[in-house]
């Protein structure tokens, strides 16, 4: 296995582990197979009811398909095809986005800016950083229960009263995964400083994350292109 399909499976099995947390925080029913991570519960808004893990796994999606609409049959539920090679219009999904896997391992520079960025430690923070990000206080995506998992960590910039900058990390055994990063300022680049953070704080361990394809050239600049991949949507 190359060096970039090494990156790749540890992107993939992060994101999963990742969602797994999160739906787990708001009681999920998953399984897994060699082919793919499915929750037959609803899944909170943004995060996915079945990840694929390899290729070719078209098949076996079809059949998970199944078994999701009968345990939850609702509309707008997502499928991310993490190898961008699942055909799904003819059972009622449409493609809404497509991005690409990004990872990379990056050298030890600066000092670790304590002074800049620091992590969320109550819930009363965690609140805040929600709504920092954009989320519904009253819709919550990032529950309380997070908290208490040690391999999720919300990093926040807070000169002032305001949060202006955030992201999460999520540290698997072999990686660490970076996601739901935003600024406030769009001349500030929360993924390079997050890089740059995440590097200090797990020395030696790959970073891993997924991004939109409106942000390509910016990521290629930061860590290394991977694979393409999209996220299908259930219309009924």
């Amino acid at each position: 296995m190359s060096g970039i399909d090494q990156l790749l499976q540890l992107a993939i099995e992060d994101n999963i582990a990742w969602c797994s947390a999160v739906c787990a925080a708001h009681g999920s029913n998953e399984i897994v197979s060699s082919g793919a991570w499915t929750n037959l519960s609803s899944s909170p808004q943004f995060y996915p009811n079945i990840i694929t893990r390899v290729p070719n796994s078209q098949t076996e999606v079809c059949g998970l398909i199944e078994r999701v609409r009968a345990r939850n049959p609702l509309k707008g539920w997502g499928i991310k095809d993490s190898f961008c090679d699942l055909t799904l219009t003819h059972l009622g999904f449409e493609p809404i986005l497509k991005g690409h896997w990004f990872g990379g391992t990056l050298a030890q520079g600066a000092a670790f800016p304590e002074n800049h960025w620091k992590k969320v430690a109550s819930r009363d923070e965690l609140l805040l950083w929600e709504v920092a990000w954009g989320g519904d206080q009253e819709k919550r995506i990032f529950t309380d229960a997070l908290l208490s998992d040690q391999r999720i960590e919300f990093w926040y910039m807070r000169p002032g009263d305001t949060i202006e900058a955030g992201f999460i990390s999520f540290r698997s055994r072999q990686s660490v995964g970076l996601s739901n990063w935003f600024s406030l300022n769009e001349q500030f680049s929360v993924r390079t400083a997050a890089m740059e953070v995440l590097g200090r704080r797990h020395p030696g361990l790959p970073v891993v994350f997924w991004s939109s394809e409106n942000d390509l050239e910016h990521e290629k600049a930061t860590a290394l292109q991977l694979a393409p991949l999209q996220v299908w949507v259930s219309k009924s």
